[in-house]
């Protein structure tokens, strides 16, 4: 089952995540107005974590070795 990207709850498919921050009548367009961006091109995020499924991961460890060795 699907998760709520808003709420600790499976998905409902309520569609409220998919309504624009700014004007709640409009669907997100990807404008991205709501970003604030104050005049700047491009915003930077802060990432926390990044999941990998345990093949992906396996596979992110050995290029990453490979990496270390050259």
């Amino acid at each position: 089952m699907k998760e709520c990207v808003l709420y600790d709850r499976t998905c409902v498919q309520c569609g409220e995540c998919l309504r624009c921050d700014l004007d709640p009548e409009k669907l997100c367009d990807n404008c991205g107005h709501c970003l604030e961006t104050h005049g700047k091109e491009y915003n930077e995020i802060r990432i926390d974590q990044v999941e990998l499924s345990g093949d992906e991961y396996e596979k992110w460890l050995r290029e990453s070795e490979r990496e270390e060795e050259d």
